[in-house]
């Protein structure tokens, strides 16, 4: 299996290190520009600067590392030659020729797996199970919060020309950290309505929101209040659950959930001792194989994604 990778940024560099990890060694490289790669291995690999002549190699995948604002084009182009496809979140920044995609997809018989890897998270995971198991009750809201400090994402380069400060390569909080509108959506389904209110507030001096607030109500009555922001020292990354029989209360950065019932802790639920980080992208990594693996079409990742798609852009016309 020959494995295309777009884009060579920390992501596509973390999932080509994990390809590698997982025995997949057939890698080239789209990148626009062709920087030193400062990896050995990696830099023994081909590597072009036209996305056409990348896909005269023939991949059978394609990972859509690139900025956000071009996910859709370069997707578009490799899904053509019939590439199964592994988009980083978010699927877009916009709109426009997602149903186009769409289209090639389903025509093509193409699998498609979106980026958001907390899906893979062993609690994340626990929770939902929790939940299909009604130990919550009538769950009846959630609070999320992602707050990070930008500049120190990526201390070793300027925070400034990253995308996920630049409105014109599709970045911003709404979208860059869109995870949490993710895990609202899969642990409560379809959304009814939604509204936010955002700004850029900060001495940063981006051209995106820096901060945003954002309220989702869905079909099952459920309220979702979910903030993000770029501004934060020190990070903060919790999800509350309140439900008729309890609540649940999880902490990323303390890798501990707790489990509440009538008020009191009924349980506190830990990841293993050997959990790093790194394990979410491995773990989506497998899932994606295994999903090309089976024959049937499976398009309910790219229908999602353009679900949280067209949230974002609500987002931005309520303010």
């Amino acid at each position: 299996m020959k494995i295309l990778i777009c884009g060579l940024g920390s992501i596509g560099k973390r999932h080509a290190g994990n390809l590698l990890l997982l025995k997949k060694k057939d890698l080239v490289f789209f990148r626009e520009r062709n920087l030193v790669l400062k990896n050995k291995i990696l830099e023994k690999k081909k590597s072009f600067t036209s996305l056409k002549n990348a896909l005269h190699e023939k991949p059978d995948v394609a990972f859509i590392c690139n900025t956000t604002s071009k996910h859709i084009n370069t997707a578009i182009e490799c899904a053509k030659k019939g590439c199964h496809l592994f988009i980083e979140k978010p699927l877009s920044d916009n709109l426009k020729d997602l149903k186009k995609l769409e289209t090639i997809v389903k025509k093509k018989k193409i699998k498609v797996m979106i980026g958001y890897n907390m899906r893979f998270h062993p609690l994340m995971i626990k929770i939902k199970k929790i939940l299909e198991n009604d130990h919550l009750g009538n769950v009846y809201n959630i609070q999320s919060e992602w707050s990070e400090y930008l500049p120190d994402w990526h201390p070793w380069e300027n925070y400034k020309s990253s995308y996920a400060g630049k409105k014109e390569m599709g970045g911003g909080p709404i979208l860059t950290l869109s995870h949490e509108i993710d895990l609202c959506l899969f642990f409560c389904g379809n959304f009814t309505k939604v509204s936010g209110n955002f700004n850029s507030i900060s001495d940063l001096k981006l051209n995106t929101e820096d901060l945003a607030d954002i309220l989702i109500s869905f079909d099952s009555g459920v309220c979702a209040n979910i903030h993000l922001n770029y501004l934060s020292r020190p990070p903060s990354r919790k999800i509350d659950i309140i439900g008729s029989k309890g609540q649940i209360s999880f902490d990323y950065y303390k890798n501990q959930a707790k489990l509440f019932i009538k008020g009191k802790q009924s349980k506190s639920l830990n990841v293993s001792k050997n959990f790093n980080r790194n394990n979410l992208f491995i773990n989506e990594l497998k899932d994606f194989f295994n999903t090309i693996k089976n024959k049937n079409i499976n398009t309910n990742s790219i229908d999602h994604a353009f679900k949280i798609v067209k949230l974002a852009n609500m987002i931005k016309k309520t303010k």
